[in-house]
């Protein structure tokens, strides 16, 4: 008879204590069970394998709890053993908290308790075939990918934060420019305000430019001399340290976005093509979606990618009542906000989607209601695409009708 092996790992900073169970698969019977501390380090790591052998099972399911960096180090572990008997997943804490509450309603919390509960929710979530998918090894993709997302939204505040600067030392080049080239921002580093630059003379002021600019350097003295703004020395200071703070954002968004895109293609060559040939879709978002998905092929269904990017829908219902139908949003949120710069590149560069989001528009949704119901058309037709390996096919410009 096979015996059925599970592993529930509850971690914590200093120590991860196991709970081992071996099951009768028939009966489902609990065999043997077996719940030990380890330190969180190489000798319990050694010391949690010697044990792990001296237990025999003809397969292994191992679940630990989704808690950040405690567990992807031990995650990352597992990886690197390749047992080919070895399940590995991580699971939802909402849903093991609620599989704890329906086994008892004491509050009654331990390490050990945890850990038996997570093995006991593996051994049920198998039994009715609701196991999340094994993890595979594409992790450190996606920790690039938040990367570049939380250095982007630095830059965004860096941005606000210098445009609010301005507002007092130089209000009217705060308004003239949408964007602030290099030229500018190396400018103003040197003469952080209006009155410096106005005091400042034409050679002065072409020092600290680059060889090759476009600055029309005698129309901003111009303006600079009648500005309403004033100069303090502490927000000059102030603007300079954010200007410097700036290009080092910028600097470091760029050797990370070269990592990501390097990493992805490497890791998917054939995906990557088939998603840059996409129009609309260039490098940056392919290796953010690519980066944040994995490999498609643990998708079984379109579905099963689209509830994995929380765009799939929810309706609470109960009687005569019907509530509103509502986005899950489960998963990873920049994932969604990847989908949706998809699906405005494509109704901007493809007549199929283009000819959607008219279609919705007509039917009386919202512009952002329309783009989500494009991100969620243009994840079922990469699923397509990367599954199939095949390349888009853009439908023909529709012909305009002409006057009788």
């Amino acid at each position: 008879m096979e015996r059925q092996g599970f592993i529930g790992i509850d971690v914590s900073k200093d120590s991860f204590t196991v709970a081992f169970l071996i099951v009768a698969p028939l009966s489902g019977q609990i065999l043997h069970e077996h719940i030990e501390t380890f330190s969180y380090d190489r000798s319990g790591w050694q010391h949690f394998l010697a044990t792990w052998d001296a237990f025999q099972a003809d397969h292994w399911w191992v679940g630990l709890e989704a808690s950040g960096p405690y567990s992807a180090l031990l995650e990352a572990h597992f990886l690197r053993l390749q047992r080919s008997n070895l399940s590995l997943h991580r699971l939802s804490p909402a849903q093991v908290r609620d599989f704890a509450k329906s086994r008892s309603r004491r509050r009654t919390k331990t390490d050990r308790l945890d850990a038996r509960t997570l093995a006991l929710f593996l051994r049920q979530q198998l039994t009715v075939q609701a196991l999340p998918a094994p993890l595979q090894d594409h992790t450190p993709l996606r920790t690039l990918a938040h990367l570049d997302q939380h250095l982007a939204q630095e830059l965004t505040r860096t941005q606000n934060q210098v445009r609010q600067l301005l507002h007092f030392l130089f209000p009217e080049l705060e308004r003239a420019y949408a964007r602030f080239p290099k030229a500018l921002r190396s400018l103003l580093r040197h003469f952080p305000s209006a009155q410096a630059i106005a005091q400042a003379s034409p050679e002065e002021l072409a020092q600290v430019l680059p060889p090759r600019h476009r600055l029309d350097v005698a129309a901003l003295q111009a303006l600079a001399r009648t500005s309403f703004g004033l100069h303090d020395s502490i927000r000059a200071q102030a603007l300079q340290l954010l200007l410097d703070r700036w290009a080092l954002l910028e600097h470091l968004r760029t050797q990370c976005f070269a990592l990501l895109r390097q990493a992805v293609r490497q890791r998917y060559p054939q995906a990557w093509q088939i998603l840059i040939a996409i129009p609309g879709i260039g490098p940056r978002l392919a290796a953010l979606f690519l980066a944040l998905v994995g490999d498609l092929q643990r998708f079984p269904t379109p579905k099963a990618l689209v509830a994995y990017a929380g765009l799939d829908v929810t309706l609470y219902q109960s009687g005569h009542f019907q509530g509103r139908r509502r986005l899950s949003k489960r998963g990873d949120p920049l994932l969604r906000h990847v989908l949706y710069l998809m699906a405005v590149a494509l109704h901007h560069h493809t007549h199929r989607f283009a000819q959607a989001f008219t279609h919705y528009r007509r039917q009386g949704r919202a512009a952002r209601e329309a783009f989500v119901i494009l991100s969620r058309k243009a994840l079922v037709m990469l699923y397509h695409l990367l599954r199939r390996v095949v390349h888009f096919q853009d439908i023909p410009e529709p012909i305009p009708a002409q006057p009788l």
